[in-house]
């Protein structure tokens, strides 16, 4: 178990940067959901030695932090390095993102999670990668070109998250900031080039032997980042991409250890290549009764099949839920990291199975890597949720009298959950629901008719279905008519399958990843009234039956 933090030298050279700069220019992982603002006090680091200033360069502005008998902290968004040398602690904060894809009907695809035992072929000397760039992990697969089979997985966090936890602040970052683009692009080409590193490394080869093909799934705005071109028509309506087509580069053009680069195609501004290439691992399409995919995020992304015994129509949506799901935004919330607290259970329910008011003496909380307590994640804080509901001490508006509630502790530290971060999660689930309601309605469909809900993504593949109805993320599935099925990283999984099945002259995954792309239908939420009328109503938890 590591919970502690780690040393990290400030070289005199490092003169006029901004500390969270030059941090995630080394590829220290610094957790900065507002973007700098200074405002969510996630990027605070611990000054032993040296001191920071105010401003760029000014001699006049520096402060005598870390210059008392004991250490101080400070906020890397706020200050600039001196050139004086320093050394700060930086709490741990790398994390292992979701590699795990489960096999959908009909797939023959090998889950990521048996890879590392998979048998190496008789021919395993070229290789290709999927690539998963999400907004907050990056994740990828060795796959063997002979055979198809998949040899081993490498995740990590992704080093943007110093600019901010959402694609928007990223590209507000790069619209008000010249020279942005480049660093984003040039810090996500490093944690690439060094998990292409760690693949050669467990294949047994040299880490500069050369891949044959890359395919890439992410985010649209994450795609464009990664070609080095602006997002910037993104980040204002009407939401333009400069580009949704696929795109094959030359691995030399982003100084990659590849001879090719497949970027997926997209559907649009907020439905990503990760999106098309989820559809299409979990063969959604061919279903003949309606099915959805939802991509439980920063954004709450959904594509809707509506059978093949019906109109056949794909319909998409993308409904803006804020990071509160993924730890964001939540005053004591963190991402997948070791310690962060993933399940919370009730120990008991007391006499004749009445409910008492949730104490920390009453809740069972689990953690990644079963370190010790550092935050909560999204799962974890569904569980809570459902938790504080079922036990009375939260009510149907999200109200409750507490000022906080203390869930875990870590020594002296006490980790809690307020008012605010219940609100956090209600905007975030209502428009999450809200949006789910839209889409249907676009398909002249109801919720009730949908008969598979497929849940990509690590929050889905985590993500106890039984809180999640409790708190209403999803949809009541008590009467078995409509199913849950969780498929993990379904972005790697499509990336995976773009370069495996080629049987057809490499032309039946990008082929139909391509068709998804331009047959879905986008459905525009912040102009769809039926979004504005349950967003407030999907606010609301549901009561106890």
């Amino acid at each position: 178990m590591n919970t502690g933090k780690q040393r990290v030298l400030i070289p005199a050279s490092a003169k006029g940067m901004r500390l969270s700069e030059y941090l995630a220019g080394k590829g220290y992982p610094l957790n900065a959901p507002c973007g700098g603002k200074g405002t969510c006090g996630k990027c605070r680091v611990t000054v032993v030695r040296g001191t920071f200033s105010a401003s760029p360069i000014s001699e006049t502005a520096v402060s005598d932090i870390g210059k008392g008998e004991q250490e101080c902290s400070v906020l890397a968004c706020q200050v600039y390095c001196t050139g004086e040398e320093a050394e700060i602690l930086l709490p741990i904060n790398a994390g292992s993102g979701l590699t795990d894809f489960s096999a959908a009907e009909d797939t023959e695809q090998q889950s990521a999670a048996d890879t590392e035992a998979a048998e190496p072929s008789q021919n395993n000397s070229i290789y290709d990668v999927a690539l998963d760039i999400g907004t907050t992990t990056l994740a990828a697969a060795l796959i063997c070109r002979a055979d198809g089979s998949i040899l081993h997985t490498v995740s990590r966090l992704n080093p943007q998250q110093s600019f901010g936890a959402d694609v928007m602040t990223r590209i507000g970052c790069i619209m008000q900031e010249e020279g942005k683009l480049y660093e984003m692009q040039r810090i996500l080409l490093k944690a690439v080039r060094e998990m292409l590193s760690a693949l050669n490394e467990k294949a047994g080869r040299d880490c500069d032997a050369q891949f044959l093909q890359m395919a890439v799934a992410g985010n649209t705005t994450m795609l464009h980042i990664f070609c080095g071109i602006s997002p910037a028509g993104i980040g204002t309506y009407p939401f333009t991409p400069a580009f949704t087509e696929e795109r094959i580069v030359a691995g030399k053009t982003l100084d990659l250890p590849v001879e090719g680069v497949i970027v997926l195609p997209s559907a649009g501004a907020f439905i990503g290549g990760d999106i098309t290439a989820g559809v299409y691992m979990s063969r959604m399409m061919k279903s003949t009764e309606p099915a959805v995919l939802i991509d439980i995020g920063t954004n709450g992304e959904m594509v809707l099949f509506t059978g093949t015994s019906g109109s056949g129509e794909l319909y998409a949506a993308s409904a803006a839920a804020g990071p509160a799901m993924e730890g964001a935004g939540i005053s004591t919330g963190v991402g997948g990291v070791p310690g962060a607290v993933c399940s919370v259970k009730r120990k008991s329910r007391g006499k004749s199975g009445a409910v008492s008011p949730a104490a920390m003496d009453d809740l069972f909380v689990q953690t990644i890597d079963n370190a010790a307590p550092v935050g909560i994640c999204g799962s974890g804080l569904i569980d809570l949720i459902a938790v504080l509901l079922d036990t009375g001490a939260l009510d149907e508006t999200g109200y409750f009298e507490d000022e906080e509630i203390v869930y875990a502790e870590n020594g002296e530290t006490a980790l809690s959950i307020n008012q605010e971060d219940i609100r956090a999660f209600q905007l975030a689930k209502g428009a999450i629901r809200a949006g789910l309601t839209a889409l249907c309605d676009a398909a002249k469909l109801c919720v009730t008719d949908l008969r598979t809900i497929y849940l990509a993504g690590g929050l889905g593949y985590y993500m106890n279905v039984d809180a999640a109805v409790r708190v209403g993320l999803l949809p009541d599935t008590a009467s078995g008519v409509c199913r849950v099925r969780s498929i993990g990283n379904s972005a790697l999984g499509g990336a995976v399958l773009r370069l495996t099945e080629n049987a057809a002259g490499a032309e039946i995954a990008r082929a139909e990843i391509a068709r998804i792309a331009t047959a879905c239908s986008t459905v525009e939420l912040n102009s769809s009234p039926v979004f504005t009328n349950a967003f407030m109503e999907e606010m609301m938890f549901p009561l106890m039956n």
